[in-house]
């Protein structure tokens, strides 16, 4: 049986200011160890973002998004010159957010460099305000890596009426972390998602018959990204771990 799996939590060099690989470099490597398609989910500017802290709010935006296009751009040449375009085989590569409050990490799909350019405001909201826009746009809010405490993370903040879902398997996790996260999703029922958090080229496999590194794998191929949340709000999907 065909799946179609999809990298839902990566880093670039462009708007990351500790990712290691551009994105342009991702797109290869992933279609050969069998994914059809990431999210670019660069750290916004409450994290460790690659993009200015100051300036023209236009300017630091399409910093930001710089990763996301160069991947685009990338994608759309792979898949022109395999012959893959509009085929199921099609490389996808779709738009996330990264955003940190208090050490608290929120992945977010549904919006897009527009949206971002229209409010400058959201560099101040707290995360009950980011996920009421999120809400308000139909888009996906999951809490990443909800149990993670490292020496930059002062302490875990957990909101569960401010969330849709949450990662249970992040490749940058111990282990217990994630046993944590799937628990907590559980006691909630929370839809549930895994990403490889990954922050440079090496560390995908570079077979398909090798172990995942996280992910999220459908039976049918995504159409774009409300595809995607449509279908992790109604708990579809398989985790890869």
């Amino acid at each position: 049986m065909i799946t179609y799996k999809y990298e839902t939590h990566l880093h670039t060099n462009q708007g990351s200011a500790c990712g290691r690989a551009g994105g342009q470099e991702y797109i290869e490597p992933f279609f050969k160890a069998g994914y059809s398609g990431i999210f670019v989910t660069d750290h916004f500017f409450g994290g460790n973002t690659a993009a200015p802290r100051t300036g023209n709010w236009i300017d630091r935006i399409d910093v930001y998004c710089s990763g996301y296009e160069a991947a685009l751009k990338k994608a759309q040449a792979f898949n022109k010159e395999n012959g893959l375009l509009g085929t199921d085989r099609e490389f996808k590569v779709f738009f996330g957010i990264e955003q940190t409050f208090d050490g608290d990490d929120y992945l977010i799909y549904g919006l897009d460099k527009h949206w971002l350019y229209d409010h400058p405001e959201l560099e101040n909201w707290r995360h009950e305000e980011l996920f009421e826009a999120v809400n308000r746009e139909g888009g996906l809010m999951i809490q990443a890596h909800p149990f993670r405490l490292r020496g930059y993370i002062r302490a875990i903040h957990l909101h569960p009426r401010d969330v849709h879902g949450v990662e249970i398997y992040n490749a940058g996790n111990r282990a217990f972390e994630n046993d944590l996260a799937e628990h907590y999703a559980r006691e909630y029922d929370f839809p549930m998602t895994s990403g490889s958090d990954i922050h440079w080229v090496e560390f995908i496999p570079n077979a398909p018959d090798k172990l995942n590194i996280g992910g999220m794998e459908f039976d049918t191929p995504l159409k774009d990204v409300f595809d995607y949340v449509e279908r992790i709000k109604n708990k579809e999907g398989r985790i890869l771990r």
